[in-house]
């Protein structure tokens, strides 16, 4: 049965960050279990864009410095990186460190900021769907990588943990390549599974202090939920994380693809848990994601009836700015600014919900035309 740790921590004080995060790690063996003396550690926090850390869109920043003291305590070698979608650019990755508190923490801690961008491609002969992949260049140096996802909803994928996260070793813009070919949830999910078996992670140590609910995984409301979770098995620490929050683990595409590859049973009950009661952490009130209906399980001849009329689309409201951020990143250029907004062509959007994610003034909401719903914040 694989371990799964999880540890009661209900605020962002770094002392009791520190305890949880020691604590949690210690269930599963110590850090000198997974950190070997002298190692070349990457620490691969959740660093979707710029923002605060009391919003709850990035890794809390005591999380990744309680986590990079454990790895120094081991002998490991620290350099923390994230490659979040757009430029790829050591001027943008500058300005995520300082917004997000990285920049504070490597100061503190004496850790090395990644800003090497170099991208290389790698053969992964036993991918599923991906047989070579884009990797950034700062991920193969490391001896070991540790992930730290943060506890997210997500409108695609439903849910941002463990898996996801992974999804961060492709550097910038190359991202949007990926959502243009691969545009049904489930060759999406696979793509997904097949970076967590390339990257193969050491650790994960999950960011459950404060979640985001609903509207994730930038636009939603802060939830707190008051863990640490960690894991040696990224699959694992995800089906652990959506049973916490009472989402079905295979409702979730990532989880539900890893099933039927015989990664996971996706079910709590093949998990050995260990820490504070599960019972005991569980939340109530988690609001799941609106993704709307899944088209790809329709024949073809009714996908365009039904992406129109049951699955959540964008829309742009009056708080956009036409700053630029949805046009550029658009995997599929169905987005255009003008008369200083932006304007989306539904018929050649993919409902990737890149826009939606990516707007720093939170302007993309999700409508469901044929119910008249929005999901909003």
């Amino acid at each position: 049965m694989t371990r799964v740790a999880l540890v009661r921590c209900e605020q962002y004080d770094l002392d009791g960050v520190r305890a949880a995060v020691r604590r949690s790690v210690d269930l599963l063996g110590g850090m000198p279990h997974y950190v070997p003396r002298g190692a070349r550690v990457l620490i691969k926090p959740n660093l979707l864009q710029a923002s605060a850390p009391e919003e709850a869109i990035v890794t809390h920043p005591t999380v990744v410095q309680a986590v990079v003291e454990l790895v120094q305590e081991a002998g490991g070698k620290v350099t923390i990186g994230d490659s979040p979608i757009g430029p790829f650019i050591p001027t943008t990755l500058r300005r995520i460190y300082k917004r997000t508190g990285l920049l504070e923490v490597a100061q503190s801690t004496g850790a090395t900021l990644n800003f090497d961008t170099e991208a290389v491609t790698r053969a992964h002969p036993t991918g599923y769907l991906i047989k070579r992949l884009d990797v950034g260049h700062y991920v193969l140096e490391a001896d070991v990588v540790i992930s730290l996802p943060k506890l997210k909803t997500h409108g695609f994928m439903r849910f941002t943990g463990a898996i996801k996260n992974l999804f961060g070793v492709i550097p910038g813009t190359t991202k949007t390549g990926y959502h243009t070919k691969l545009v049904t949830a489930e060759r999406f999910a696979n793509m997904l599974v097949d970076v967590v078996t390339f990257v193969r992670p050491a650790l994960a140590i999950m960011d459950a202090v404060v979640g985001m609910d609903g509207d994730g995984p930038s636009a939603g409301r802060p939830f707190p939920i008051g863990a640490v979770l960690a894991s040696a098995d990224s699959i694992a620490l995800d089906v652990a994380a959506t049973e916490l929050v009472g989402m079905d683990p295979l409702r979730v595409p990532a989880l539900k693809v890893a099933t039927q590859r015989g990664l996971t049973s996706g079910r709590l009950a093949s998990l050995e848990l260990v820490g504070d009661p599960f019972a005991e952490l569980r939340v109530t009130g988690f609001r799941q994601a609106k993704s709307g209906f899944d088209v790809s399980a329709m024949p073809a001849w009714m996908r365009d009836f039904g992406a129109r009329l049951l699955v959540v689309s964008p829309r742009v409201t009056p708080a956009c700015i036409g700053c630029g951020m949805c046009e550029e990143n658009c995997p599929v250029q169905a987005i255009s600014i003008g008369d200083g907004r932006a304007q989306i062509c539904l018929s050649t959007c993919v409902r990737c919900y890149c826009c939606h994610e990516l707007c720093p003034e939170h302007a993309i909401e999700l409508h469901q035309p044929w119910l008249g719903r929005v999901f909003v914040r």
